[in-house]
């Protein structure tokens, strides 16, 4: 599978490589997973490019991978929508991995803030079928 730039990643799309930069991490906390009754540790993970920007969810062992100015290369992720806004999503319980890339990489100088795809507000419009549709 071929990297996709941030920039052209579209709404619950699956099977998405990325190779980006961290740029930021905020810990969320922790939440009660029901099904197990055991806590998860949740943060949001700023990711770029040289394309744009978008932001990540990471659950954990992942938030410890995922520190700012390290360039990672990420595996079969998906894009979720949560409220309306994109995030990327690696689940744990599919064949998706977080790998970091060497220190010495700096393929990714120039991220490109200004297009950050989770600003973008997306709504659902059902496709309701007319005569003949």
């Amino acid at each position: 599978m071929i990297d996709v730039p941030i920039a052209e990643l579209k709404p619950d799309q699956h099977q998405v490589n990325l190779k980006v930069k961290v740029i930021a991490q905020i810990i969320i906390g922790e939440v009660d997973d029901f099904p197990t009754w055991t806590k998860i540790k949740v943060a949001e993970i700023l990711i770029g490019d040289s394309t744009g920007c978008i932001i990540m969810k990471a659950m954990n062992d992942q938030i410890n991978l995922l520190q700012p100015n390290t360039t990672v290369n990420i595996q079969n992720a998906r894009v979720e929508m949560y409220r309306g806004f994109m995030r990327i999503v690696v689940d744990q319980n599919i064949n998706a991995e977080i790998t970091i890339e060497d220190n010495n990489d700096n393929s990714i100088n120039n991220i490109n803030l200004e297009k950050n795809l989770s600003l973008v507000e997306y709504q659902y419009v059902p496709h309701v079928p007319l005569n003949g549709d």
